[in-house]
């Protein structure tokens, strides 16, 4: 019988597993499938929530599994078409992954690394500069990175600044991260003027630049960064360009925290992304059909 369907993209995402507080693979692995990309999970971490507010987590690390479940993958002669990693249990854990995209990547698989490690100025739990070391090399290995502000000044070597963020300290941090980056940069969290947060993409190639920006809500919204970085990974996954994949992405984000905002969440919890998808999947739609 004639396929009367393209083949479905597939992306493997490497990530922890928090159990509350959606965000990791909680998030990506929905949001990437929300995209129309098919999701495979290699999972770093195994923790009972994320450590942002939280207290006596629990913690399993799975850096023992990481090259087993990609070997057995190569040996199906399974294909993937990106490589999108988050949180990592450790420096050490960096080097496995770069063995494990040595092992899955062909020379047209994207990879898109966001270097999960820092916010707000200071490192997560258990992190410290080792971390910010060993980023950087896979930074230089991926296609695509997607530092927040505070992960871009670590990287970077600039110093972290408090918002306001003027295009004078963004363009530093853009100078900063060549030496660490592929094609596109993607610096998040940016705060170009009180009242107003978003995203500023450099494509290294054209030196061209986008932003998306929106009102910035007081507080702290929890996954936000992974739910930006799936949706991105699997937008360019799928054959998105970088401009559609920024907006439709910060559109999701936008509007999961309007939503968690609306509603009164606990921030902790993580932000109500569910809602927000419907109309996520409608723009991702209008991207492919268009």
């Amino acid at each position: 019988m004639e396929n009367k369907l393209p083949k479905l993209k597939r992306l493997c995402a490497v990530n922890d597993v928090s159990g509350f507080g959606k965000c990791s693979l909680t998030v990506a692995l929905p949001v990437v499938s929300a995209t129309g990309v098919e999701c495979a999970c290699i999972p770093t971490a195994l923790l009972s929530t994320h450590t942002g507010e939280f207290t006596g987590w629990t913690r399993r690390d799975l850096s023992d599994q990481l090259l087993p479940i990609a070997r057995h993958w190569a040996s199906c002669g399974i294909e993937f078409d990106g490589i999108y990693s988050g949180y990592l249990a450790s420096p050490e854990q960096a080097l496995l992954l770069e063995e494990v995209i040595g092992t899955l990547a062909w020379p047209d698989t994207l990879v898109i690394c966001d270097p999960a490690m820092a916010d707000n100025g200071v490192y997560y739990t258990g992190f410290d500069d080792a971390m910010t070391a060993a980023f950087r090399r896979l930074c230089a290995r991926a296609d695509v990175i997607t530092p927040n502000v505070t992960e871009a000044a670590l990287l970077s070597g600039v110093e972290y600044q408090c918002a306001p963020h003027s295009s004078g300290y963004i363009e530093r941090l853009f100078a900063g991260l060549e030496r660490h980056a592929g094609r596109y940069i993607a610096i998040t969290g940016v705060h170009p003027a009180e009242g107003v947060i978003g995203t500023v993409i450099r494509d290294r190639r054209t030196g061209e630049e986008r932003s998306a920006m929106s009102p910035a809500l007081p507080g702290m919204f929890y996954g936000t960064g992974d739910i930006f970085a799936s949706a991105l990974a699997a937008l360019l996954v799928r054959g998105a360009d970088i401009g559609s994949a920024l907006d439709a992405a910060s559109a999701l984000v936008r509007e999961s925290i309007e939503r968690t905002y609306e509603r009164g969440t606990p921030r902790r919890n993580g932000v109500d992304f569910e809602g927000a998808l419907p109309d996520y999947v409608r723009r991702v739609e209008g991207i492919f059909r268009g």
